[in-house]
């Protein structure tokens, strides 16, 4: 092989690289302001008492080994008529946090975006001390 087409080949391997790091990179910042906008209609939605007959989230994340934005599920309050209190949220998100890191499904990358979607849920419901 001739050294051009070995450069050649080193570059496509670098621009598919980059390609796919660019992916994962705006994979996760859409799914962080997806998560942005869900914290702002929670705590709308807590404000006229719409979520006191349970609450099951489901928040977008970056998969990067399917190269794809996916949703996971979980539920804060079961359906019922519990009040709803901002506490139920870092709880539910600690607990999948929790399920998450266990979790051998996903790609450490993905698991640690998880981790983080659902770090930034859990704070933005925390109670200031």
């Amino acid at each position: 092989m001739e050294p051009t087409q070995t450069n050649d080949t080193a570059l496509r391997l670098s621009t598919a690289s980059s390609s796919v790091e660019d992916s994962v990179a705006r994979g996760q910042d859409l799914a962080l302001r997806a998560v942005d906008e869900l914290i702002e209609e929670l705590w709308r939605r807590a404000a006229s008492h719409q979520l006191d007959r349970g609450v099951r989230l489901s928040f977008p994340f970056y998969d990067d080994r399917r190269q794809s934005l996916r949703w996971r599920d979980f539920t804060v309050i079961p359906p019922g008529r519990i009040m709803f209190v901002p506490a139920f949220v870092v709880i539910a998100a600690e607990r999948e946090i929790s399920r998450v890191q266990a979790d051998r499904q996903y790609t450490e990358t993905t698991r640690w975006h998880l981790v983080e979607v659902l770090g930034i849920l859990r704070q933005a419901f925390v109670r200031p001390e």
